[in-house]
């Protein structure tokens, strides 16, 4: 059949108006592709910034892409372009553009190629930045410490988000430290595009600073009193959001609620000048039960079971009792604490416990009781923990061929700081603890000693994936000056080396003096130091290689002992477990030994 008869066949135009629209479909829908090209911009930043405001690389992959769309979408870039290199400094921008065809239109796989060629011209730069603090922020000298840290400084390229950014810093401050109604009176940034420079022109008001009013508290299970021993401010002080924090997080880590909001009560910003504050607390369970099983090289196997009273009664009282039972202890000791004084730091304790323990080394039986009192203060700008105590002790002991009774009354004092990124696992942070105690024959004890020990633990990060871990241990006995028997202290006030935490590569508490026999019976002094690279491989496995070198010596010229080996570290549900195999190098033979230890670094 004719082309003609089936335009003029009633009974066919089905047909035409199909061939029809086939036609026009292979015609009119055939997607166009392009590649887009920008030169001249060696800045990322600056090449990402210009690519996200050009409409056609938005569009180089429609389902519509057309030769009209790609060539209408071309002659926009090059004022895209200049629009998104404005905001850097840049108000004087060349844009050479070229739009090349594809080779053979009826190839599928080319495409168009846009080029743009970029010539940056000078860049702008501040001459002025002029900031007006006005109000009550006026003196005060976080916004003056803040003007000296701005993103923004003289003879800088203009850079419109650090423009904005040093204005959300302003508002900011003002929110934190209680200035509610400060607004901008001005806030320009202007440009002369003939001389290439801008000025930056701010003017905040912050009105008046408002104070901390009246703390409300909406419970009814603690005393007030207790309460208000978490306040890290008083009414009538100036309102800091850092402070109020504090306060939220003091009452979150004391243990004794489940739920704490801390929000501040409405006020009317034109009559008020305080702002008071409404704490809703929901206590946690009194009681609280524990229990647990696990294994270290130095006692074994061992487990525990526990009971906390987190509050006894109305004044925040707490009660504690845990025991113990591994492989070479077993032990009990209850405490019952007393917060005091006007902080949250301050507390009496006392405590009582019994420890019956057998190494390879000695073996005995301590009864102890005491009573401390643990506060802060301050020190070189330091929040130190400090702990004042007396403790007497009941100790049957053996030691080599030493064998005894002890009993001591012994005043004790410690001080200690830390400092840490995260308790759990640590990338940054130290501690620091200095011990001293000491007792007096005839004045509560059979024998007298004055005794000091310094340890502390040092994390550095190193890149992201490795820490380095310095650990160090000092320890110091005078006894026979004070007219004291070193055979009559118990191993728990001698020193000695070696095991997990101390030496790796030796037994635990396999280094120190020995008597005749060969036996280790400990002795007067210790020194113990390490040094440990640990590099992480996985999210949360690592590896290491430490290096341990101490002793526990009564002369400064016995030899101190070394280790070193190689770890694998797990970050566990239950806390950081290290699996260590280290070798003694100062032993013949160099013999090996596992070492297995669960808890924080810190």
């Amino acid at each position: 059949m004719s082309l003609w008869n089936l335009l003029t066949d009633p009974n066919k135009r089905w047909l035409t108006l199909l061939f029809w629209t086939m036609s026009m479909s292979h015609g009119f829908c055939a997607v166009e592709t392009v590649q887009i090209t920008i030169s001249g911009l060696q800045d990322k930043q600056l090449l990402a910034n210009a690519l996200g405001h050009l409409s056609l690389e938005q569009q180089k992959n429609h389902p519509r892409l057309s030769v009209a769309r790609i060539q209408r979408l071309h002659k926009q870039a090059p004022a895209e372009i200049q629009t998104a290199l404005q905001p850097f400094g840049y108000y004087h921008v060349t844009v050479t553009p070229r739009l090349t065809q594809p080779r053979s239109p009826k190839q599928v796989l080319d495409a168009w190629q846009a080029n743009y060629i970029i010539e940056l011209g000078p860049p702008t730069k501040l001459k002025q930045v002029d900031i007006d603090i006005q109000g009550d922020g006026k003196h005060d000298k976080e916004f003056q410490k803040l003007q000296s840290q701005l993103p923004v400084k003289m003879g800088d390229v203009v850079n419109h988000a650090n423009y904005e950014k040093s204005k959300s810093l302003f508002m900011q401050l003002a929110e934190e430290r209680g200035y509610f109604n400060a607004h901008w009176v001005k806030s320009q940034l202007l440009i002369d595009e003939q001389t290439h420079t801008a000025a930056i022109l701010l003017n905040l008001d912050t009105q008046q600073r408002y104070r901390f009013g009246e703390v409300t508290f909406q419970q009814n299970t603690f005393e007030e009193s207790l309460l208000r021993r978490f306040l890290t401010f008083q009414a009538g002080d100036f309102y800091n959001s850092q402070q109020l924090l504090a306060f939220q997080q003091a009452l979150t880590d004391s243990d004794y609620f489940e739920r704490v909001e801390v929000a501040l009560e409405e006020f009317s910003s034109d009559t008020a000048t305080s702002v008071p504050v409404r704490v809703t607390l929901a206590p946690r369970k009194r009681s609280q039960y524990s229990a647990g099983i696990g294994y270290g090289t130095d006692t074994g196997v061992r487990g525990s079971v526990g009971w906390e009273r987190r509050y006894v009664n109305r004044w925040g009282h707490r009660f504690l009792a845990k025991a113990e039972l591994s492989e070479i202890r077993k032990s009990v000791v209850a405490t019952y604490s007393l917060p005091t004084g006007q902080t949250s730091e301050d507390e009496y304790v006392v405590s009582t416990g019994y420890k019956d323990e057998t190494t390879d080394v000695s073996s005995g039986q301590l009864f102890k009781i005491g009573v401390h009192k643990n506060h802060s203060r301050s020190l070189f700008d330091f929040r130190i923990r400090e702990t004042v105590g007396l403790e007497y002790r009941d100790e049957r002991y053996a030691v080599g061929s030493d064998t005894g009774h002890s009993k001591l009354l012994m005043p004790n004092l410690s001080w200690s700081y830390l400092q840490a990124n995260d308790r759990i696992y640590t990338k940054q942070g130290f501690k620091l603890q200095l011990e001293v105690r000491g007792a007096l024959d005839k004045i509560g004890s059979n024998t007298s000693f004055l005794q000091s020990r310094l340890n502390g633990t040092f994390i550095y990060q190193l890149h992201e994936t490795g820490r380095l871990i310095a650990r160090g241990e000092a320890g110091y006995s005078l006894v026979s000056l004070l007219a004291g028997d070193f055979h009559d202290l118990p191993p728990s006030i001698r020193f000695f080396a070696g095991g997990d935490r101390s030496v790796r590569g030796y037994d635990y508490q396999s280094l120190g003096p020995k008597n005749v026999e060969g036996q280790v019976i400990g002795g007067k002094n210790l020194l113990v130091g390490s040094l440990e690279y640990e590099h992480k491989v996985l999210e949360k496995w690592g590896v290491a290689a430490f290096y341990d070198v101490g002793n526990a010596f009564n002369d400064v010229t016995d030899p101190l002992k070394q280790g070193t080996g190689l770890g694998i570290r797990w970050q566990s549900p239950v806390g950081l477990i290290r699996v260590d195999v280290a070798t003694a190098l100062s032993e013949e033979g160099h013999p090996l030994r596992l070492h297995i230890t669960v808890g924080p670094d810190l």
